[in-house]
């Protein structure tokens, strides 16, 4: 093997994940609420129709959930991954072109089905294959590409909205992604065995094999039932947070630029508790880490509640600290179908755990737009994404507490 001084090709393919995430979460999906107020307008759409865009979205990940291990099965890691690019870029441009909601529609179910093949189930596979130790750092720093995105894209999207057209920002962002699909091509390989390679080692690390880890004692299906119901409404309560935030602040009465810089804190605030996470996890386990991420975004949602007090501050708090809490959107799902399934069962349960997630998405999917038609604000969706997620901290906390799973490493 090559000299311990290099770096190892994993951490290569950690970017090439982390590109791809920035494209198909980020881009394709976190970023589009800096697009949807101007959408709304454009079109003369009302909330509720805008909701339904998001909703044949959300759909449309639950089918591409489904199919994801078939597409990969069928065409490999690589070449899903950039087809997939592909088809964004495409949907990006039809977004610029059109101006009626079927089209809008027809945009987002291409969305929803590169949210799913080239998103959290093909990088987690990538980084199964790729890391025997620090996987939770490696998924993590890949899963903070969507928060990337969402730092950098929505200011300069907003200008180019505001000063030349919708039209322009959405082919921009089309040429970005094609950019991006040729680098990910270029970047990402299937195993480490294509390059002659095993896979990464921290510093000290045995040569052999890691022993797969088992499943907990008692996993029985009651107790799989409640980690799909928390898996169901985290995955509305936060995705559906993230997409909803431009309308959120727009609707009470923010000024677009504002906006603009609120979503783009939040994006760095989800690197950062991304990153973080996956340190947490892999330091104290993923017992800890819940609790320490479910009260950050709890704290969040509830100052996100405040936001027709048209306070600015508040607001940028709001985005601090629930975008350090939103790695539960993201990295979480893989982690609790290690802790919970075991390594033998992963792929099966992380499918299982990803399409409740994404049927989460699109079951309550509408509900936000619903609710701002009939109260003229969106801070009800954040009320109810608020008691979502405190359900499901009660079910996932009893369920690794009478299990005694997620623990510290080594212990």
């Amino acid at each position: 093997m090559s000299s311990t001084r290099r770096v190892h090709y994993a951490w290569i393919i950690c970017l090439g994940g982390t590109l791809m995430l920035f494209t198909s979460l980020g881009l394709g999906t976190n970023v589009f609420s800096a697009f949807q107020p101007y959408l709304l307008e454009y079109a003369g759409l009302s909330n509720t129709q805008g909701a339904w865009i998001v909703t044949v979205r959300s759909f449309f990940i639950l089918v591409g959930m489904a199919t994801a291990n078939a597409l990969v099965d069928r065409l490999g890691l690589r070449r899903a991954c950039t087809v997939s690019l592909l088809l964004l870029a495409a949907s990006s441009f039809l977004f610029g072109a059109a101006r009626q909601f079927p089209l809008y529609c027809l945009a987002s179910a291409i969305v929803g089905l590169v949210y799913s093949w080239a998103g959290m189930i093909p990088a987690s596979l990538l980084i199964s294959h790729w890391f025997q130790d620090r996987r939770a750092l490696a998924l993590s720093i890949v899963a903070a590409g969507s928060g990337l995105a969402t730092i950098v894209a929505p200011v300069p999207f907003t200008f180019l909205i505001r000063t030349f057209s919708l039209r322009t920002s959405f082919w921009t962002e089309g040429c970005i992604m094609l950019l991006a699909c040729g680098v990910v091509w270029l970047l990402v390989r299937d195993r480490p065995e294509e390059m002659g390679l095993s896979p990464y080692r921290a510093a000290g690390g045995t040569d052999e094999p890691a022993r797969p880890r088992p499943a907990p004692q008692g996993f029985t299906p009651v107790y799989q039932g409640f980690v799909l119901a928390a898996a169901f409404m985290v995955g509305a309560a936060t995705s559906l947070g993230i997409t909803n935030t431009g309308v959120l602040y727009s609707t009470a009465g923010y000024d677009p630029a504002v906006v603009a810089q609120l979503i783009s804190c939040m994006g760095l605030c989800m690197i950062v508790g991304k990153v973080s996470y996956g340190q947490v996890v892999d330091r104290m386990g993923g017992r800890f880490a819940n609790y320490v991420y479910f009260t950050l975004i709890l704290i969040g949602y509830a100052l996100c509640c405040l936001a027709d007090l048209g306070n600015v501050p508040l607001a940028f708090a709001a985005m601090v600290i629930s975008g350090v809490g939103l790695p539960l959107c993201a990295v979480s799902p893989p982690v609790w179908t290690r802790d919970l399934y075991g390594d033998e069962n992963y792929t099966r349960g992380l499918k299982w755990v990803q399409t409740i997630f994404a049927l989460g998405i699109f079951v309550v999917g509408p509900v936000p737009g619903l609710l701002a038609d009939w109260t003229d604000s969106y801070v009800p969706a954040y009320a109810l994404f608020w008691v979502m997620l405190l359900l499901s901290l009660i079910l996932l906390g009893w369920v690794y507490a009478r299990l005694r799973a997620g623990g510290r490493p080594g212990r």
